[in-house]
């Protein structure tokens, strides 16, 4: 039996939204449902482990609003307040080297608990005896904000201990054993957002390793700067085109804020997909109008720090006239190629004629209780020249398993990304590790970070890819099942 995926290159976008909850030490936030609870303070098990119908899952556990209250670490914003700023001694101990110099700032969160502060730590007490093998392990895999980020313990005598297995910066691995609460020393070194992408993992007692599905944590260190309040609207609009016609499309704030970063969507006549114009990241849009252009939408959207929506323009529709003649030659034709000193695209590739990825053929897992079948992804090349270096993400998203009339659904697949090749400097991160959702969890049904790119870096052109592994029930009806997997590059 042999499973077959293609791929194309896609463009997708999501909106988010998310509720608010309030309660005593905990506030709502204001950023347009963005989290359902801010905490400013008070004890919290940020990572919490816990085994649930034979998975394992990363949770926030708080005492704030309640005696252990459990959370989806997305959505909840950790608030690092101002007061947690201390400036470094002259000279700084020995065993704080690695926080900075003398008078450098850091926003510090102590292992020993400060009321007027959070207390974040981690936690494996909900894990049953005798499920796993010590050590369980959770994988601080990325770190994405304006600075750094350090983690440590304080020991009896003053000197610093990792709890990395190594260093004392994230991202990297804590190992507790099971049936374990501990807390530690939280350093960051400038203020603002801050995200951390967290996979937990644990070797069975049984045999075999089980790993969580990634979470999202985000602190906000220092106050939040409000966003600029504007209204976006979409001026240039003809009533009519005809096919060859010019269209320019000009996104215009009121009042303006100084932000310039867009993107611009469109929808297709029939469709609920918002899909995003590539290498389209100023106030203008242009291109030529064809017959296939007649009842698309077109939306702006402005873009503020850390990649935040500020405003959406409301919806225009281009219509085209078709009457089936060709446009009139013109006697003279004006040929304009424009590269802006501050623009350069970002643009994400495959090669048509190595697009093919041929797994190998199904078979039966040692257990005995699933078919495997594994291979590589071709490789998604990434070039990025626009001289802002705004940073990107590569995310990819498969279609369901068809063989016939047969279907196995795409939550099937797993990957584990990789970069294969960057620029001496690039700071392409690849994305976390997916597994196959054979008995739960989506797979790679719902789209899933490939590679990432911080602002400031990226630039040039870098190869991406993946080790892909299918995990089947042992009912699968034998076929040769194809999948299509999309990419996006934002």
């Amino acid at each position: 039996m042999r499973s077959l995926l293609t791929r194309r290159a896609r463009q997708l976008a999501v909106p988010v939204v998310a509720g608010a909850l309030l309660a005593s030490g905990a506030t709502a936030t204001a950023a347009a449902g963005e989290f359902e609870l801010t905490l400013d303070t008070g004890h919290i098990d940020a990572f919490t482990l816990r085994w649930v119908d034979q998975n394992l899952e990363v949770d926030l556990q708080e005492d704030v609003t309640g005696h252990h209250v459990l959370h989806e670490p997305e959505d909840v914003l950790l608030q690092v307040k101002p007061e947690s700023a201390l400036v470094l001694p002259d000279p700084v101990p020995p065993s704080l080297s690695f926080l900075g110099a003398p008078g450098d700032t850091v926003y510090y969160l102590p292992q020993t608990q400060d009321p007027a502060l959070i207390w974040p730590g981690w936690s494996t007490e909900q894990i049953p005896a005798g499920v796993f093998t010590n050590p369980l392990r959770i994988e601080i895999t990325d770190v994405q904000g304006p600075g750094d980020v350090f983690l440590w313990q304080t020991g009896s005598f003053g000197e610093s201990i990792s709890v990395l297995g190594g260093g004392f910066q994230l991202p990297g691995t804590i190992s507790p054993n099971a049936n374990v609460h501990a807390h530690a020393n939280w350093a960051f070194t400038e203020t603002g957002r801050y995200t951390l992408t967290v996979q937990a993992s644990g070797t069975l007692a049984a045999g075999g390793t089980v790993t969580s599905a990634p979470a999202t944590y985000t602190f906000q260190v220092g106050d939040a700067d409000p966003a600029p309040s504007t209204t976006l609207s979409i001026s240039g609009l003809a009533g009519q085109y005809d096919p060859g016609d010019a269209v320019t499309l000009t996104a215009v704030q009121d009042p303006p804020t100084g932000l310039d970063h867009y993107h611009w969507f469109t929808r297709a006549p029939g469709t609920q997909e918002w899909v995003v114009v590539p290498d389209a990241g100023t106030d203008v849009y242009s291109f030529t109008a064809t017959a296939e252009h007649d009842g698309v939408q077109v939306i702006a959207r402005l873009y503020g720090e850390g990649h935040a929506v500020v405003a959406e323009s409301a919806p225009v529709t281009i219509a085209v006239e078709d009457d089936g003649q060709e446009p009139e030659p013109e006697l003279s034709q004006r040929i304009v190629a424009t590269l802006p000193e501050d623009e350069g695209a970002l643009v994400a590739s495959v090669d048509p004629e190595d697009n093919e990825v041929v797994m190998s053929d199904f078979e039966l897992s040692p257990a005995a209780d699933r078919w495997t079948s594994a291979g590589d992804l071709r490789p998604v090349t990434v070039t990025d020249t626009r001289a802002a270096a705004p940073g990107w993400v590569v995310s990819g998203q498969v279609s369901d398993f068809t063989a016939g009339g047969e279907v196995l659904p795409g939550r099937h697949l797993g990957w584990t990304p990789l970069v294969a090749e960057q620029p001496g400097d690039g700071g392409v991160t690849a994305g976390a590790a997916v597994a196959p959702g054979l008995t739960s969890g989506d797979g790679l049904s719902v789209s899933r970070p490939l590679a990432t790119a911080a602002a400031g870096d990226g630039t040039g052109t870098s190869r991406l890819g993946a080790g892909l592994l299918i995990e089947a029930p042992t009912t699968l009806v034998p076929g040769v099942y194809e999948a299509t997997i999309t990419f996006t590059a934002i």
